[in-house]
């Protein structure tokens, strides 16, 4: 059941680090959908490696590059109650520019 007040498509300019991917138009489907699950679509749409090449697993992570930052600002999966966040607790609207970084988990 989607519930949003959004009439016309729910795009995102997305950049993903490591990548050819620069300014892709994303069109999300519920932007009330968890920020996990949407990393793990956009990850699955652009066909992105979970393993780098020495075989250590990678962590996706959604971030807003904001206004006078040179670094995104992290979406957080949960806020401290457990409740798991979605881009309209950030205030993200269609058009934001979003980042989707890289973090290799060390073995």
């Amino acid at each position: 059941m989607e519930n949003n007040d959004y009439e016309d498509d729910f795009i995102i300019n997305l950049s993903i680090e490591g990548s050819s991917f620069e300014e892709v138009e994303v069109k999300v489907e519920d932007p009330n959908r968890n920020i996990r699950d949407l990393i793990n679509n956009i990850v699955r749409e652009f066909e992105l490696p979970k393993m780098d090449n020495g075989g250590a697993p990678i962590e996706y992570m959604l971030g807003q590059v904001l206004p006078d930052e040179e670094e995104p600002k992290i979406f957080h999966f949960e806020d401290e109650d457990g409740y798991e966040l979605c881009l309209l607790d950030y205030d993200v609207k269609p058009g934001d520019h979003l980042s989707l970084v890289r973090n290799i988990i060390a073995g």
